[in-house]
């Protein structure tokens, strides 16, 4: 009777992944902490970084960690506080919105007027602990964002805006955000590839005994 091998159906599954998908590098250090706080006057609070995304780059993808906390409760129809990070062209004749956060939660790529369109559901976030900022404020949320730049922005440096919005009210909010870089999936490398082929040599091989 022919022995099988029963790992091989794993084992290309898994170098198949690798090949076709890869894994996101991020190509930065980790950096400081940039935070905001209202309750300073000013209805807006912009922090603007430039990145440079290669033409040749392959799916690259926006990479950062932010967080929103607020002392602030949802309402039905109230103004919150809020907390925005968006991509937009050194020429500033294209935009999109990766996220809104206030009160009530998190809005992933919401809908933008003449923005470029983002799926919600390729924005890959993962909760990670709010760091301990002053104040320290009692609805917290923050996450570690992988999210695709579209087409459009590739060949060239892209502004990207992390905004606070203040309401005005008496009570505090606080945005921040850190570790802001571009990864991309890997070309496979040729260890895999003959990794692949050596295995299912191996596997065919046993099968014939």
């Amino acid at each position: 009777m022919a022995k099988g091998c029963p790992a091989a159906p794993l084992l290309t599954f898994a170098l198949a992944g690798t090949i076709l998908f890869g894994s996101p590098r991020r190509g930065f250090a980790q950096g400081t902490i940039v935070f905001h706080n209202t309750g300073g006057g000013q209805p807006l609070i912009s922090e603007v970084r430039s990145i440079f995304v290669d033409a040749g780059s392959q799916q690259p993808r926006l990479v950062f960690d932010f967080g929103f906390a607020t002392d602030e409760t949802p309402s039905p129809g109230a103004f919150l506080d809020s907390f925005s990070v968006t991509l937009q062209s050194s020429d500033q004749s294209i935009s999109a919105v990766y996220l809104t956060a206030d009160a009530s939660g998190v809005a992933w790529a919401p809908a933008a007027p003449g923005g470029v369109f983002i799926d919600p559901s390729s924005i890959f976030a993962s909760a990670i602990p709010y760091p301990a900022l002053q104040p320290a404020l009692a609805n917290q949320t923050s996450f570690e964002v992988s999210a695709p730049i579209p087409a459009q922005f590739l060949g060239g440096s892209v502004n990207v805006f992390f905004d606070l919005f203040d309401n005005q009210d008496a009570k505090i909010s606080q945005g921040w955000f850190n570790n802001l870089g571009v990864a991309s999936v890997p070309e496979p490398q040729v260890w895999t590839l003959w990794l692949g082929a050596g295995a299912l040599f191996w596997c065919s091989k046993r099968a014939r005994r």
